[in-house]
């Protein structure tokens, strides 16, 4: 797998928002009990980055989303947004 660092012009728009993105990740971690640095690992980041997008410190880019959105998708895991909100109603402990 690329690392999401590698800089394309052809990257298509990503399909949702950074905060939704964020919220499936941070419920793909929790589910499968991944901690934050294996997440960084497989996504293709370093530890810090997934931290500080779980934390809401910062946002994923347009590239690392479009990254994370085909890691979620080989998943099975990317949710519609009817979906999204069960998901937040479930994990909303900010």
């Amino acid at each position: 797998m690329q690392t999401m660092q590698a800089k394309s012009k052809n990257v298509p728009a990503p399909k949702q928002n950074s905060m939704d993105i964020v919220k499936q990740l941070e419920f793909y971690r929790l589910e499968n009990r991944v901690t934050q640095d294996e997440l960084a690992k497989e996504i293709g980041v370093v530890f810090s980055t997934v931290s500080r997008w779980l934390n809401g410190k910062t946002n994923p880019n347009k590239i690392q989303q479009y990254y994370i959105e085909k890691f979620l998708n080989a998943r099975k895991l990317l949710r519609k947004p009817d979906e999204q909100q069960i998901v937040a109603r479930r994990y909303s402990t900010r």
